[in-house]
């Protein structure tokens, strides 16, 4: 039984983890999708080997990759939960103003600001780049059913931000790809749109950015 479990997933995981710079992309990752091209910036790292550590990391269930659906041509790499354990502990300094950004400011960054303050009790706002009439009603039905309050939320733009934020989260490709007009540190936590989508669509995306929330309140309460 113990070689059986010795020869399983946990152990291609580890084996996979057993090299400096594959561990050093689980980490760059701890926080934030990137795409490679971000990842080579980081980690100084030649373009044919880090494509060859990420499929390392891939095969191994701890990452996985996903086409952006703003500009198709761009590839984001995010830790799958099987990583976490492994996952260096990040820190990050308590942030006086979050914002989080999407397209529409209708339903995923509604969400996620609404999830940072009732799990941080620290101040957030949203905003989107091209802000919709309203927040969506089922984006509203899924906040209620997790003991949030969206009935007073209204999207709004960029140009409604009259406070410098601290930190940026953009839960939308299209969003981070467009370039936000803020000075602050960034992250991007590529979420796919559940608008146009059923029940089911909104509730994986409100799941995703819980998942990520997780992390980051963590790391801010290190």
């Amino acid at each position: 039984m113990q070689n059986e479990l010795a020869s399983g997933p946990r152990l291609a995981m580890h084996r996979a983890l057993a090299d400096e710079t594959r561990l050093a992309i689980v980490d760059a990752l701890a926080l934030s999708d990137r795409t490679p091209t971000q990842l080579r910036g980081l980690l100084d790292a030649p373009s044919n080997l880090l494509t060859f550590h990420i499929d390392t990391l891939q095969r191994a269930g701890l990452v996985a990759r996903s086409t952006s659906r703003g500009d198709a041509r761009r590839r984001y790499v995010r830790l799958t939960a099987a990583a976490l354990p492994f996952v260096a502990p990040a820190v990050a300094a308590a942030p006086g103003l979050v914002l989080f950004v999407c397209t529409h400011n209708a339903a995923r960054s509604q969400l996620a600001e609404a999830l940072w303050r009732a799990r941080t009790g620290l101040a957030a706002l949203s905003a989107g780049s091209h802000p919709a009439d309203g927040v969506d009603a089922v984006a509203a039905e899924v906040a209620k059913a997790h003991g949030l309050d969206l009935s007073a939320a209204r999207p709004c733009g960029y140009d409604a931000i009259d406070t410098a934020p601290d930190l940026v989260v953009s839960v939308c490709d299209r969003a981070a790809e467009a370039g936000l007009p803020f000075a602050a540190p960034q992250l991007h936590w590529s979420v796919a749109d559940p608008r146009g989508g059923d029940r089911g669509a909104f509730d994986t995306a409100f799941d995703d950015i819980a998942a990520r929330m997780d992390r980051l309140v963590t790391a801010v309460h290190a």
